[in-house]
């Protein structure tokens, strides 16, 4: 029995997470000084309920990023209140005591397009020695998962310092969490501050979009959600759309194809296209082109996107639109991408796409004397490409069986 109860006590333990305690000199970031203005907003709003479908779905992906980290429950739906500050829809929710475990006495939720902010105010204390830091964290997080899985966070890293101009205890850091690897530097995935203050010990915990599921595609990234943009646009005029459109970036990719998209519906002249996607340079979203063949208007625009793909010395672009063309058989721009590859380095995308869309012999052999820049298989498009139109490897016609 005393074994048993031994072996309990020890899972027990393995099942909280880990808090690494560093004690250094610093001063107040600007990122808590930050979610300090959030408090104080969130403090002086006009509560209300619930209103709209998009409020829901926001409310509703917040809670459930919550519960996917967080231990103390959240009994009722939130009061919530909308505002607008930089040209971004904020949404912010609150939960009291009454509506979760009493010893979370409140909790902001700040969301906006590309971040959700979850400050709480807890008991006075609870940052006030490394017994209690580890103890508020205990209480705050839930246990790491049995199969290693996480979130839930399996740990913390805190700094701890005294500030050196107010002379509160602060902190800063990041939960331990795995997930899942990118090919590109998006920023910090989540991080957390803390303060003390005569009303209680207060704790801000930060999350990129990126590894807050649940959201609709269109809560995310776009400024305008309450209402959101495709309600918007049909109010603007072309000329406005035309505007927004010409900025471009990755960035902007789910705002553009709303753009794009309501674009598609207006009179819009070939001279005005190429125009709008020579100022998206250099564009690695490729939005625009991905709504023209989605909405299957690639013959309609051909003389625009043969003229901007011709005119793009340096490539640039037309990689992305040479594999985003690919997926249309409207118009054949085998011509256009031979071109493109003979002035320049031989490119994988216009490589692929004469090697998916040139229909004769001359195409083969124009694509086998050039050889790219750096590797990328083109022996596997060749074969490909003969296979497709019944040629030798040096170009003739395979005799008929």
């Amino acid at each position: 029995m005393r074994l048993m109860l031994f072996m309990c006590i020890v899972a027990g333990g393995w099942a909280q997470p880990t808090v690494e305690i560093h004690h250094v000199t610093g001063r107040a970031s600007d990122r808590l000084t930050e979610a300090e203005r959030y408090w104080r907003t969130a403090q002086q709003a006009a509560w209300r309920d619930i209103e709209t479908p998009e409020e829901q779905d926001v409310v509703g992906a917040v809670t459930g990023a919550y519960r996917g980290i967080f231990r103390p429950e959240l009994r009722s739906a939130p009061m919530i209140v909308t505002l607008t500050e930089k040209g971004q829809d904020i949404l912010l929710a609150r939960w009291t005591g009454q509506d979760s475990e009493t010893w979370l006495s409140e909790m902001i939720v700040w969301n906006t397009p590309n971040e959700t902010s979850f400050i709480f105010r807890l008991p006075r204390g609870s940052w006030s020695s490394d017994a209690q830091i580890r103890s508020s964290f205990e209480r705050l997080l839930l246990p790491p998962a049995a199969d290693g899985r996480t979130p839930p966070a399996k740990g913390v890293t805190v700094n701890i310092a005294k500030d050196s101009y107010g002379g509160r205890s602060i902190g800063a850091g990041w939960f331990l969490i795995n997930y899942v690897p990118r090919q590109f530097d998006i920023g910090p995935l989540n991080w957390f501050d803390l303060w003390r203050s005569p009303e209680g010990s207060y704790f801000a915990a930060g999350f990129s979009q990126f590894v807050t599921p649940g959201f609709p595609w269109t809560m995310r990234s776009i400024p305008e959600r309450f209402p959101p943009l495709e309600s918007r646009v049909g109010n603007w005029t072309k000329q406005h759309i035309l505007d927004e459109l010409g900025h471009g970036g990755f960035s902007a990719d789910s705002r553009d194809r709303i753009l794009a998209k309501e674009l598609m519906r207006r009179e819009v002249t070939d001279e005005e296209l190429l125009d709008v996607l020579r100022r998206r340079q250099p564009d690695v979203s490729g939005a625009l082109l991905f709504v023209i063949v989605q909405e299957h208007q690639v013959a309609h625009f051909a003389d625009a996107i043969r003229e901007y793909l011709q005119g793009n010395r340096g490539c640039g672009m037309c990689n992305e639109a040479f594999d985003i063309l690919s997926r249309s058989d409207e118009v054949n721009f085998t011509s256009v991408a031979l071109e493109v590859l003979r002035r320049g380095r031989v490119h994988r995308p216009p490589y692929a796409y004469v090697s998916e869309h040139g229909t004769t012999a001359a195409d083969y052999n124009a694509l086998q004397e050039l050889r790219p820049s750096y590797p990328f298989g083109p022996e596997y498009l060749l074969e490909r490409m003969r296979r497709r139109l019944g040629l030798a490897e040096d170009g003739t016609p395979r005799p008929a069986k």
